[in-house]
């Protein structure tokens, strides 16, 4: 009867761990593949639009339309290629534009027989005929999975905002899966053989050496998600400590190793993202955020756009250096900064364009902003005995019900130039 028991508790435990282990295996591997994929896209999303910065649309049509490459083109092409060596995932880096029959190389990093050439032409693959009609008109951010590969396809714009073409960032998948794997393997071997080796104790040691500390652990790993929703600063399992000297205190440093990973891939991803929606220059927001931000922008019942721009830094850029013309490129955003509040955002829209969004306000209070802004001696970005003379040009449009942002936008650069045309 005493043996008959030990083996009905053996085997209760036996399936309740397996059961246990099961259940945090899925879990666990389910949220290591999310977040590994996540990790991949943004990795990929930031390259692309880090190469998008690289490259000059306007130069793409001159390449696209002479089929000849100049020093400009090789400069391009250069930190194309060393952009994708400082990046081991980077298995495609290239600049294509498509018709409505073939995908056109513009340039491509790839450095061996198998590379392409300017006016290289590559048949579409089954997922690009797919999304045929999307990439001969350029214009949306497409992304395409691979088996072996995850590929980002961002728009490369002229001046004019017309579609010359996609950068393609592909990034390698087959290590990821890999790890994910080698990472199952491990969740696994350690929870198989744990079970297997509880098997073998007498229940008295069991409940003393494992079956105590496997609740112990379990309390705390089943509670580690309303404990997180909670908004907790510590996590359960950092109040923990098991130091039974076996497989279990295994499992726990893993378990701790593995909520460490999570947060550290969550809060990389969080940067990648946070880099993602701001000028690195200005710290303000990017014009990628705006385009994100548009729709809840033209639900407002009214809104205001004031728009930037610096005179003469071409200017302080070819006599002074860079260096002081990114000076004025910070100093403007700090004025900007010094009118945001939590309703007014500002974005950097490119060069020394910069914009204020203001939503729901009315025409007069518009008005008395930029009276106010016009009126700042801030605007003028350089001491008065500087050779050269810069200054911010401010202009502004209002609308209220069936905004449309793009036109809204549209007027508020007019009556910016009307403003820099005054000061000349």
């Amino acid at each position: 009867m005493k043996k008959s028991l030990k083996k009905r508790i053996l085997m209760l435990m036996f399936i309740f761990v397996i059961t246990l282990n099961t259940i945090s295996i899925i879990m666990n591997y389910r949220n290591f593949i999310h977040v590994t994929r996540q990790a991949s896209l943004s990795t990929a999303n930031t390259v692309a639009e880090t190469c998008s910065l690289i490259i000059d649309g306007d130069s793409l049509e001159k390449y696209i339309q002479s089929g000849l490459r100049d020093n400009e083109y090789y400069v391009t092409w250069n930190k194309l290629i060393d952009y994708r060596n400082t990046n081991s995932d980077i298995v495609k880096l290239s600049v294509i534009w498509f018709d409505s029959e073939y995908g056109n190389y513009i340039f491509d990093t790839d450095l061996s027989l198998s590379g392409a050439f300017l006016g290289d032409k590559i048949p579409l693959d089954a997922k690009q005929e797919e999304r045929r009609s999307e990439l001969t008109e350029g214009n949306e951010l497409i992304s395409i999975t691979y088996a072996d590969r995850i590929e980002i396809y961002r728009p490369v714009l002229s001046s004019y905002n017309i579609p010359m073409g996609y950068v393609i960032v592909g990034i390698d998948t087959l290590t990821a899966e890999k790890e994910q794997l080698f990472y199952l393997l491990q969740l696994v071997l350690v929870s198989f053989t744990l079970t297997l080796v509880a098997t073998f104790f007498f229940v008295t040691i069991i409940n003393k050496t494992i079956v105590s500390p496997i609740n112990t652990l379990s309390a705390a790993v089943g509670s580690y998600v309303d404990t997180m929703n909670e908004n907790s600063a510590d996590s359960p399992l950092s109040h923990l400590s098991i130091h039974t000297g076996d497989e279990i205190e295994q499992l726990f440093h893993s378990i701790r190793k593995m909520e460490s990973d999570i947060l550290n891939s969550s809060n990389n991803l969080a940067v990648a993202m946070w880099n993602s929606q701001h000028d690195s220059m200005t710290q303000l927001y990017n014009k990628r955020y705006l385009n994100e931000c548009t729709p809840a922008f033209t639900a407002k019942d009214s809104i205001g756009i004031i728009y930037f721009d610096v005179d003469n830094l071409k200017k302080m850029n070819d006599t002074c250096g860079h260096e002081e013309g990114d000076e004025i490129i910070q100093k403007t955003a700090r004025f900007i900064q010094k009118y945001q509040t939590d309703e007014r955002v500002g974005f950097r829209m490119g060069g020394d364009e910069f914009m204020m969004v203001v939503p729901d306000t009315s025409n007069e209070s518009m008005k008395t902003l930029v009276d106010t802004m016009k009126a700042d001696p801030d605007t003028h970005l350089c001491c008065p005995e500087h050779e050269i003379q810069c200054r911010i040009a401010i202009g502004y449009a209002y609308a209220d019900g069936n905004i449309d942002l793009d036109t809204l936008i549209k007027a508020a650069d007019a009556d910016m130039y009307l403003d820099k045309k005054s000061h000349r």
